[in-house]
């Protein structure tokens, strides 16, 4: 056709054939050219997890790299994540298979990322270069079976041996020579379920969950009891431990735990007193009162346990929130994961510096201070065991007040 005749007719059919080429044009335009998508909306499917370092390939760079790459981002040596990639396949706490994607060094390394640093999940899928969705599917398995190695971890050792902390320090030895770890709880950020958010909320106004610990002078835990809502009293969060199937791990007989004054003197927990204030060391004047003395080593003893949660939430940084949008059970996943991790860093790096930065005793705040609801802790022990128990303790404030005059008069 001569696009160049003139006439009513050929002016007609040119303008038709010029429309028909703009037609052309778009669809060019719309099939081919990058930017089409933002233009016309979405036509072709355009990859986006696309990076040229792969999840696995960052993993790889990060091992063989720098040591301080693979301690910063996963709190462990290359050694140590090795070793812990070996556990979970060889005892079937992760399953593996040939066929699965994401092998066992990515899950665990994008897992303790997540626990370490706080990162949402759409971060880590841009840094692993999966989805959203198998991200999410990973981690939640990995940290199953972390909680499952937990199970052989977090538990008591040797406590039918009195611990070279307390028989080599003049103020405990003789006088604490039965006890076998320090219990308190503490609370951890909490995204509380629809409906409950009153009940999660601590006295700071805070949503939180009321984790129970023990641990021993090693600053291991050797009990988790975590899922309790930010405003139930510590002593109730006990009883529901002594009282529901948690394998509390009783101290053997005639030893104890040594707690604060949340809870009660009872045979196996060994509390100070009550409205008696602890020596302040910034005062040279001496001690006034036996059971001045008797809380101040109680409490330098004691406070093994807050030193384990400054290491634990120093470490693992969603413990100190704000909490991602998990459901509870994995929010309490989370804190047992992240104590099984602990106790496996105690055991395999002994020199680590947060470790060693807690290795100091530190003050604690609010010995002797009267709890608002100190009759909870309910136990199946008779008011005379609960008798003796207290001249137990008189005797020791006694003797260690005795010993105290006597230095003090040689000097």
């Amino acid at each position: 056709m001569d696009r160049h005749l003139t006439g009513w007719g050929t002016s007609y059919d040119q303008n038709e054939e010029d429309e028909d080429w703009q037609l052309i044009e778009w669809a060019v335009l719309v099939l081919f050219n990058p930017i089409a998508e933002r233009a016309a909306g979405y036509i072709l499917p355009l990859p986006c997890k696309n990076s040229m370092l792969s999840g696995r390939a960052y993993v790889h760079e990060v091992i063989n790299g720098h040591p301080a790459r693979v301690l910063e981002n996963c709190r462990l040596t290359v050694d140590s994540f090795m070793r812990l990639c070996e556990i979970l396949v060889s005892g079937g706490y992760v399953p593996q298979n040939p066929q699965k994607r994401v092998q066992i060094e990515e899950a665990l390394c994008m897992t303790l990322v997540m626990l370490s640093h706080n990162h949402r999940m759409r971060p880590l899928a841009e840094r692993f270069q999966h989805s959203p969705e198998t991200i999410c599917r990973n981690i939640h398995e990995v940290l199953r079976g972390i909680c499952e190695l937990g199970k052989h971890l977090i538990r008591p050792r040797g406590q039918n041996n009195v611990h070279p902390k307390i028989y080599t320090d003049r103020r405990f030895a003789n006088w604490f020579m039965n006890a076998v770890g320090a219990m308190d709880g503490t609370h951890i950020p909490a995204h509380a379920p629809p409906g409950e958010q009153v009940a999660y909320m601590n006295r700071h106004g805070q949503a939180t969950q009321n984790v129970l610990a023990i641990c021993d002078f090693d600053m291991r835990f050797t009990y988790i009891y975590a899922g309790w809502e930010g405003s139930a009293h510590d002593a109730r969060v006990l009883d529901g431990a002594l009282t529901g199937p948690t394998h509390f791990p009783m101290a053997p007989s005639g030893k104890y735990y040594l707690v604060d004054s949340a809870y009660r003197n009872i045979p196996g927990f060994l509390a100070p007193y009550r409205g008696t204030p602890r020596h302040q060391p910034e005062r040279r004047r001496g001690f006034t009162s036996p059971q001045q003395l008797f809380n101040t080593r109680h409490s330098a003893l004691r406070n093994v346990i807050e030193r384990c949660f400054g290491v634990l939430k120093r470490r693992f940084a969603i413990l100190r929130g704000p909490v991602p949008n998990f459901y509870m059970t994995t929010q309490i996943n989370v804190v047992i994961a992240c104590c099984t991790l602990h106790n496996f860093i105690r055991d395999e790096l002994p020199e680590d510096d947060i470790f060693n930065d807690h290795e100091q005793e530190m003050e604690v705040d609010g010995e002797g201070g009267v709890p608002p609801r100190p009759e909870i802790q309910p136990f199946h022990a008779s008011q005379e065991e609960v008798n003796e128990w207290h001249e137990m303790r008189d005797t020791m404030a006694n003797g260690m007040w005795n010993d105290y005059r006597s230095g003090r008069r040689r000097q």
